[in-house]
């Protein structure tokens, strides 16, 4: 049964401004640090933890072809089936689930080539959100219109933390195939700015819990339970069980 619940959530799975409660983020980056001006109160090397997306099926993809010819595509994106494949005029079915978006438009070019060989292919997952959820002030889903929407910046989006979100309880929910990855994260203490700068993927869910939240010692299935009670107003949240 516990392996069930473990798809919480994802039976639907197929970057506002900072308020004054996200300015002491880090508050905890220095212990010793006071309030003087230009203080420094930590040196820490970041760089943007990103994963590039990887199609999966029945995802909608916008292929773009350029070229002299003329091959009609379907104004609203072509719908990955589940074979893991998209139909494209002339070259016909193109597997292309586990692909980046680069390695698609690639596989599709390289096969488009064989009639016209200056052909290029552009390829772009549709309507990737986030949902950002918990003790923000907007919660809810979030377009992920750039690549590199950043952790801190979907917070942001979501109108920031709440006065009584708890900062060291802020939980990513990331599918792995049919299963569920739960990953907590802070954004007070030492790791806060490495986490900060974490790179979303499309249909991750980020839970702020607020500081009455009993979580230190629950287990991950538990954990889902309260994501999938906050979910419950956003999307249709069912608990997959024996």
């Amino acid at each position: 049964m516990q392996k069930h619940i473990y798809l919480l959530l994802f039976t639907f799975f197929l970057g506002g401004c900072a308020s004054k409660n996200e300015l002491v983020l880090f508050h905890s980056l220095d212990a010793n640090r006071t309030d003087t001006r230009n203080h420094l109160v930590s040196r820490v090397s970041v760089s943007s933890r990103y994963t590039a997306y990887r199609i999966k099926r029945y995802d909608r993809l916008m292929v773009n072809l350029y070229g002299d010819f003329d091959l009609a595509l379907p104004p609203k994106g072509l719908l990955v089936d589940d074979t893991g494949r998209i139909t494209l005029p002339l070259i016909g079915r193109v597997r292309v689930t586990g692909l980046t978006q680069p390695q698609a438009a690639g596989r599709i070019q390289t096969s488009l080539r064989r009639f016209y060989p200056d052909a290029i292919a552009a390829v772009e997952v549709l309507d990737k959100e986030v949902y950002v959820v918990g003790d923000v002030t907007k919660p809810g889903a979030i377009p992920l219109l750039h690549e590199k929407t950043t952790l801190l910046k979907a917070i942001s989006h979501a109108g920031g933390f709440k006065d009584s979100a708890n900062k060291e309880f802020i939980y990513l929910v990331r599918k792995r195939g049919s299963k569920a990855r739960l990953t907590r994260l802070s954004l007070s203490g030492s790791a806060s700015l490495k986490n900060a700068f974490l790179t979303l993927l499309p249909d991750d869910i980020i839970y702020v819990a607020p500081n009455t939240a009993k979580l230190i010692n629950l287990g991950p299935v538990e954990t889902l339970k309260i994501i999938g009670a906050a979910m419950s107003p956003f999307s249709a949240v069912k608990t997959l069980a024996n």
